[in-house]
């Protein structure tokens, strides 16, 4: 088989096209990854795609602007009351896949974007189909694979319809794509096929020559979630407690931004600039620091995903400072500036004085180096072409022992029709 020739089913959440101008606070950068992803599978496989929706955009997909998105062949939602939809949407998607393979033949590789009740459910339907294609997982992000899991928490699951813990969902599928480095202790114990594409950048942008800026102080920055978990109330009463003579600006949407734009009000030193227009306006907004600083912190689940607002940093051309958390030092590289998560406030207050010491035609340096870095092995062509390869190497594998989902040796069928 040939790259060419791999016939995909991908079920995703990417929007349609002209949707998330007029919903900025719908996960603008899960949407563009998801988004950009699919145009470059589109253009190395025969590809259809399903796209499953959040209620919250229900009746409300026009009119549309021109904000980038996909259009799918069906559109599933996920709304109230959930059991009846969830319910409904499965069996669409049953029988548009029966309708199509019926119609067209079947498909090489069904692709799966996370572990979702509906596509949960119509993967246990597929997975007793004779014959049936390759299942393979895209885990973007898991919050419960490694949490520990109670009895009662268990036994609620198995009570309730259409819900699977997602440790018990991963056992269905025949490989998988991850984003987060960490997830491959759940896939490779059990001889399952693990890729580790941790995505690409999704915005390409040239920034303008570096300014020496003489005698400047450094500057420093983010933009990106405002959630609880990416650590910026921490960061910013830190940079503010240590009194260093740059400025510290952020940009983003979520539940800090109450706060932030309180302590801006209060602190010169420290600029919020709110919800920006567009994501990729993100870009040309970094422009005037000369540090970004992702502190995301190992918090449970953190290690299942990896942050992608790290491949716009890198487009910035700016230095980055940042922990290491979901495998960020394999993008970065040494040029990479890294805060132990160990001892994370003491060592954000040493790495922010430290940072703020050195030359800024150094931090220029490590900037422009790790933007190339990012340019030559972390666009999307790069990495849906390593996911193409990955996917028909396990097609064209002889068949193998396996665990099954109870933990019992089983011989893998081969795959695309030939049992």
């Amino acid at each position: 088989m040939t790259n060419q020739q791999l016939r995909l089913l991908y079920l995703s959440n990417a929007f349609p096209p002209g949707v998330t101008g007029r919903f900025p606070s719908l996960n603008p950068a899960g949407h563009a990854t998801e988004t950009r992803m699919i145009q470059a599978l589109s253009q190395q496989t025969r590809m259809v795609t399903v796209g499953l929706l959040p209620g919250g955009v229900w009746g409300k997909l026009e009119p549309r602007d021109d904000s980038f998105g996909w259009e799918h062949e069906l559109l599933l939602w996920q709304r109230k009351p959930e059991l009846w939809h969830r319910w409904r949407s499965w069996r669409q998607l049953r029988r548009f896949y029966l309708e199509r393979t019926a119609r067209e033949g079947g498909f090489d590789v069904v692709l799966v974007r996370n572990l979702s009740p509906i596509f949960n459910h119509f993967i246990r339907w597929l997975r007793r189909q004779r014959p049936r294609p390759l299942i393979a997982l895209v885990l973007a992000d898991s919050g419960q694979l490694g949490e520990k899991i109670s009895i009662a928490r268990r036994l609620r699951y198995r009570l309730k319809p259409m819900q699977t813990l997602d440790g018990e969902a991963i056992l269905r599928y025949d490989a998988c794509i991850s984003f987060g480095i960490d997830t491959k202790r759940y896939f490779e114990s059990r001889g399952v096929p693990w890729l580790w594409m941790p995505s690409a950048f999704n915005f390409r942008y040239d920034p303008p020559p570096a300014d020496p800026a003489p005698g400047q102080p450094i500057r420093f920055g983010y933009f990106g979630s405002l959630a609880e978990h990416a650590c910026i109330i921490p960061l910013v009463r830190t940079f503010l407690d240590l009194r260093l003579p740059g400025t510290l600006h952020v940009c983003g949407h979520g539940g800090s931004s109450e706060t932030l734009k309180n302590l801006a009000a209060s602190h010169p030193h420290f600029h919020f600039d709110g919800l920006l227009p567009r994501a990729s306006d993100c870009l040309a907004w970094a422009q005037q620091v000369d540090v970004l600083i992702n502190p995301r912190l190992p918090w449970e689940g953190a290690e299942n995903s990896f942050p992608s607002k790290l491949f716009e940093f890198a487009m910035t051309g700016k230095a980055v400072l940042s922990t290491r958390t979901g495998g960020v030092d394999q993008v970065l590289g040494e040029e990479g500036l890294y805060l132990d998560t160990d001892n994370f406030e003491a060592d954000l207050r040493w790495k922010l004085g430290e940072v703020a010491a050195m030359d800024r035609a150094e931090l220029q340096r490590r900037g422009t180096a790790i933007r190339c870095r990012v340019l030559k092995d972390f666009n999307w062509e790069a990495q849906t072409r390593r996911m193409v390869e990955f996917l028909t190497g396990i097609m064209n594998a002889p068949p193998v022992f396996l665990l099954d989902d109870l933990g019992h040796t089983r011989f893998n069928e081969s795959f695309n029709g030939h049992e």
